[in-house]
């Protein structure tokens, strides 16, 4: 007997409540009850992201929108229209069916010639197989065990981030659509608002060239065999849809559990691939353009400007900044990086995955000026952590390598970066500017004030303030790394000649106004 487990109707979708009640939808419910959700929750981003653009694919199906004032009539009804919702899903009820037998929803049926993995390999945080142990201890003799909610997840996760490289078959593992570079998600203030600002006017030729018919993968009357040459995107739900695996869940029990899986190389991006409108991108000389990815050094807030910018906003940015008039409150808007980022040249080698939150006052996005001001303020924290660096560097330095009868000796350099790196000076200063540089970033449009010329001029009131956040900052990350030194000589007198140039340096670099 074939379990039951229908995704239309039965709960799996995670969500927060206004009040932080936690609580699971089918698809249906979910964009029925849109208004009253606050938003997609999962302890994974991965997850949120990828399931956001399953919901994305189910609205463009049903209501395009085709045209900016499709758009304005969307977003001004409030709420997704339920009846026609209703008669889409009635229509392909049977292709969201978790354990179909024949057209399993985006899986395959039981593979013959295909291993057998526990379940928690679809997790990429996992410890199964080639996956690194990031947050997760079980092992492959002690598979997790999965509710079917749990298992539909991750398999919605797995077909948007699987990394490329590894044995496989029919061919080696590809990249699927968003393992490469950050994704960005515009947030609204419930769930109908997220996902209506992440609709994005589709063409013939935006945000994806459509080639033929555009349906999602659930539509199509037979699944395409995987091609080494690349497979076909017949545009954007195409795209959205993308089945980069083939899976297939292995239920246990007529009220099913899932505790393995089977997972082989599926469909392969062509090449070049479509440029995703959820990513910013960037041009190298020679790769032309790749998008914007993580650095484990470097959390993604501290580029925040890149994204804003003119030439390196994502589609789903731009297409905000056209919405703009339409939207009665321009500070409400927040937005959404998550990525993953994977050790070079390393078969499913997961080093860090990423999740930040910013907000996104609408200004920035018309407001050359404002947008400046936005990019001074972070490069005042780049400064201030050259200065931080520098000042570490000669520490470590004397500390390795002191002076002999008033002589300077030089220190390995090798010695003083790794001593440097123990110290970690660095982490602590950026995580003290997170959360005062989200403030900064919503309140600095409405710190503006009219000069003789008549023109807006930013930030008279919270830029100096900023200035001093960062300076504070940077100075107790110092002093925590000086307390942390031995209680020796040779540290003291290293400390005694750095600390005092330091402070100098780093208040003439940034306040320079209150030097004597």
């Amino acid at each position: 007997m074939t379990p039951y487990f229908n995704l239309v109707d039965e709960p799996w979708i995670p969500c927060l409540m206004p009040d932080n009640r936690l609580q699971e939808f089918g698809l249906l419910e979910v964009l029925v009850r849109a208004p009253e959700i606050r938003e997609i929750f999962h302890s994974s981003p991965l997850v949120v992201t990828a399931v956001h653009r399953l919901l994305l694919a189910i609205l463009h199906r049903n209501f395009g929108p085709e045209s900016l004032a499709a758009w304005k009539e969307l977003w001004e009804r409030r709420s997704f229209d339920a009846q026609a919702l209703q008669e889409y899903f009635d229509r392909w009820r049977e292709r969201f069916f978790l354990f179909h037998p024949e057209r399993p929803f985006y899986q395959v049926p039981r593979m013959e010639d295909a291993r057998v993995h526990p379940v928690q390999l679809l997790a990429l945080e996992a410890a199964a197989g080639n996956n690194a142990t990031l947050f997760d201890h079980h092992f492959s003799e002690h598979p997790a065990t999965f509710r079917p909610a749990q298992a539909a997840c991750y398999l919605v996760a797995r077909q948007a981030y699987s990394i490329g490289l590894g044995k496989s078959h029919p061919f080696y593992f590809s990249d699927s659509p968003l393992i490469r570079g950050y994704t960005v998600l515009v947030l609204g203030k419930n769930l109908f608002q997220t996902l209506a600002l992440n609709l994005l006017p589709v063409h013939q030729d935006r945000p994806i060239p459509r080639i033929d018919e555009d349906l999602p993968s659930w539509e199509l009357p037979s699944l395409p065999e995987p091609d080494p040459r690349g497979n076909l995107i017949t545009g954007y739900i195409s795209y959205l849809t993308w089945q980069s695996r083939r899976i297939h869940l292995i239920a246990e029990g007529n009220s099913p559990v899932v505790r393995f899986c089977q997972i082989q190389q599926n469909w392969k991006l062509p090449e070049p691939t479509p440029l995703d409108p959820f990513k910013s991108y960037r041009r190298l000389e020679k790769e032309g353009l790749v998008p914007r990815g993580l650095s484990p050094e470097r959390a993604v807030w501290r580029d925040c400007h890149a994204l804003l910018e003119l030439q390196g906003r994502p589609e789903v940015l731009a297409s905000l900044a056209q919405k703009k008039a339409i939207l009665r409150d321009r500070k409400d808007c927040q937005f959404s990086i998550t990525g993953a980022a994977t050790e070079g040249g390393k078969a499913a080698q997961l080093i860090l995955w990423r999740y930040e939150r910013l907000p996104l006052p609408l200004d920035y996005l018309e407001d050359e000026n404002l947008l400046g001001e936005l990019r001074n303020a972070l490069e005042v924290c780049e400064r201030a952590h050259d200065c931080l660096n520098q000042h570490m560097r000669n520490l470590a330095a004397l500390v390795l390598a002191p002076p002999v009868g008033g002589q300077k000796r030089q220190a390995d350099p090798q010695e003083v970066a790794r001593l440097v790196q123990s110290w970690a000076p660095g982490r602590r200063y950026w995580a003290r500017l997170e959360a005062p540089f989200r403030h900064l970033m919503a309140e600095l449009p409405a710190d503006q004030v009219e000069n003789e010329e008549g023109e807006v001029v930013y930030g008279t009131r919270l830029l100096p303030e900023w200035r001093r956040t960062v300076y504070k900052a940077a100075r107790q990350s110092f002093q925590e790394v000086a307390k942390s030194l031995e209680n020796s000589l040779r540290s003291l007198k290293a400390l005694a000649q750095v600390e005092g140039r330091f402070f100098a340096a780093l208040k003439k670099e940034l306040l320079p106004e209150e030097q004597t």
